[in-house]
């Protein structure tokens, strides 16, 4: 089974709102994923309209109408998270040079999987220095924050760059039906393929209207 994953679900405007749970469900089933119930994913300030809301619980909810949805917050506090994220990682990582992300060692298997197997890609992935040190520090129970591995390229782009990168994932999720049915979806790891998910998926929720609705699942 897949691990769980977010998927955010666009409504149009109009949906009654103890119908968008079970709106977002009946949309998604258009698709190969499994709902697995909604998820207190949004940002939410305001103290009025929260019976416009889905799962209204203290600063979050699982969905709404745009304009209820605090969507600007969630982006300069992911951007805030992972400008310091990428200093921790940098003097994690310090001293160690460039690493290669796993999907390139993942490509060399597929390409001739018989003379590189699956084992020695893994092997020579964990072996680089600089994985090895981010591996170290996530095993640390003192830890300030995990450094993903998965994150690799990002953190290597840079501190304005990786911070940028939270910034475009804040609201995403993994994938994303948008209100004319087109289904987004990140579909790798690699770094370029990421950017331009996110791109798509943040240049069509700022073009939604402030009364058009976004609900967060969880889904398998």
């Amino acid at each position: 089974m897949p691990h769980p994953s977010l998927t955010i679900v666009c409504l149009p405007h109009g949906t009654p709102t103890h119908q968008l749970a079970t709106t977002a469900a009946h949309r998604l089933a258009a698709t190969p994923l499994t709902n697995l119930g909604s998820a207190g994913h949004f940002t939410v300030t305001t103290r009025l309209h929260r019976g416009s809301l889905l799962q209204p619980w203290r600063d979050t909810a699982a969905g709404g109408p745009v304009r209820l949805l605090n969507l600007n917050a969630m982006r300069a506090a992911a951007h805030r998270a992972s400008w310091h994220r990428w200093h921790i990682w940098n003097q994690v990582v310090e001293g160690t040079r460039p690493a290669q992300p796993y999907w390139t060692f993942l490509e060399r298997h597929r390409a001739d999987p018989a003379r590189y197997p699956i084992a020695k890609a893994r092997q020579h992935y964990l072996a680089q220095p600089r994985v090895a040190a981010m591996l170290t520090y996530n095993a640390l129970p003192t830890r300030i924050t995990d450094v993903p591995t998965s994150h690799l390229e990002a953190f290597q782009v840079g501190a304005n760059g990786y911070a940028s990168h939270g910034w475009l994932s804040a609201i995403a999720g993994n994938r994303f039906l948008c209100l004319d049915g087109t289904f987004l979806v990140n579909a790798n790891d690699q770094y370029a393929a990421q950017v331009r998910y996110l791109t798509d998926v943040n240049r069509r929720v700022d073009a939604l209207n402030p009364r058009d609705i976004l609900v967060a699942l969880c889904t398998g």
